[in-house]
């Protein structure tokens, strides 16, 4: 006798973060198959769904996902996130035995058009507001989120033996299995941002992790947004997206911000490199870490909250480009004053000759 897998079973080697969406689908499509037909479960819709023939059954199935669709639109659910759940539907309906053609949803399916609204570009002034209501050991994972670029999933699983304080800024190895791009990366924190780390790295134990307290990683990032909002609230920055009602400023904003200073000083490959996007600036995985640390360190004072440690970086930056300046005065002075000796013997010897 054939032994069925489940749905679970069938989608068992996916990725966990893979898993997790087709639960929420799961739970998503139960929901809304109660609530809009008389309390039946999503079980109950498929085996109904068998009873029916060619077109009728056709028709039903896309009148039943386009309910779906406008379902989660009244939930106020965007696009670009309700497509991505949607392509796990077709996986669960097709596991039903239903097979959901392209060319029938592309005839059948209306979608929202995206609404591209300005976004708001995160300013330093708010970053300090922010700061100022936010706790300690909180402003440690905003400071590093800030430093970083990384995303907040992926600082919350990093744990005490993945940062190295070997060199003259800590730096925090982020693993492939953690990121979205399935491509690990390092990156450095700033010396303000490791004034509020070290503390916390002194009590964890290697394996423990250093920003979160949940080892589920979407709980962990859920708690954390809603935390951050509290403090974002606090700080008077309330303002929403009229389009979807979200947020101006999330732990996103701190990753666009990041972004956009990288750019400015080393244009926009080693931004999207210090950002986790694979295929840019390739040579940079050749730098010793000293280089990379260095090209870190042109960015650090555009990533420094606190005005006193900005000052400070700044006036460093200024003293070793006076040195630098002053030593290749010197040594083009030398280079001088050998040419001229050069020309003075070629002139004596020349005279001698005649």
């Amino acid at each position: 006798k054939i032994q069925h897998k489940t749905f679970e079973e069938k989608i068992a080697h996916r990725s966990k973060r893979t898993r997790e969406i087709f639960a929420t689908v799961q739970k998503s499509f139960n929901q809304f198959c109660m609530k809009q037909y008389e309390n039946r479960t999503s079980t109950e819709i498929f085996t109904e769904l068998h009873t029916l023939q060619g077109k009728e059954q056709h028709d039903a199935i896309f009148d039943i996902i386009q309910s779906w669709i406008d379902w989660n639109y009244d939930k106020n659910l965007l696009t670009s996130a309700l497509k991505i759940y949607f392509s796990k539907l077709k996986v669960l309906f097709h596991y039903e035995g239903f097979k959901i053609h392209p060319q029938d949803i592309k005839d059948n399916l209306i979608w929202k058009k995206k609404i591209h609204e300005e976004l708001h570009a995160l300013q330093m002034d708010e970053i300090r507001l922010i700061l100022s209501v936010a706790k300690p050991r909180k402003r440690a994972f905003y400071l590093s989120l800030l430093s970083t670029g990384a995303r907040p999933g992926e600082l919350l699983q990093v744990t005490k033996q993945d940062f190295d304080m070997s060199n003259s800024r800590i730096k925090i190895t982020i693993h492939p299995e953690s990121v979205k791009t399935g491509a690990g990366r390092s990156v450095y924190l700033t010396r303000e941002a490791a004034q509020y780390v070290m503390p916390i790295l002194k009590i964890k134990k290697d394996n423990e992790l250093v920003y979160a307290r949940r080892t589920d990683p979407l709980l962990a990032e859920k708690t954390e947004s809603q935390t951050f909002s509290r403090y974002v609230d606090n700080a008077g920055f309330t303002e929403r997206y009229h389009s979807n009602n979200y947020r101006k400023i999330t732990l996103y904003s701190f990753r666009s911000f990041f972004f956009g200073k990288c750019a400015d000083i080393h244009r926009e490959g080693y931004a999207h490199r210090m950002t986790g996007h694979g295929g840019y600036l390739p040579q940079y995985d050749r730098m010793a870490d000293e280089r990379k640390i260095e090209w870190f360190v042109d960015v650090e004072p555009e990533l420094t909250v606190d005005l006193t440690e900005k000052y400070k970086i700044e006036l460093e930056f200024q003293k070793k480009e006076n040195t630098t300046n002053g030593q290749e005065i010197s040594k083009l002075k030398t280079e001088l004053a050998q040419i001229k000796a050069f020309h003075n013997w070629i002139n004596q010897n020349t005279t001698a000759a005649t």
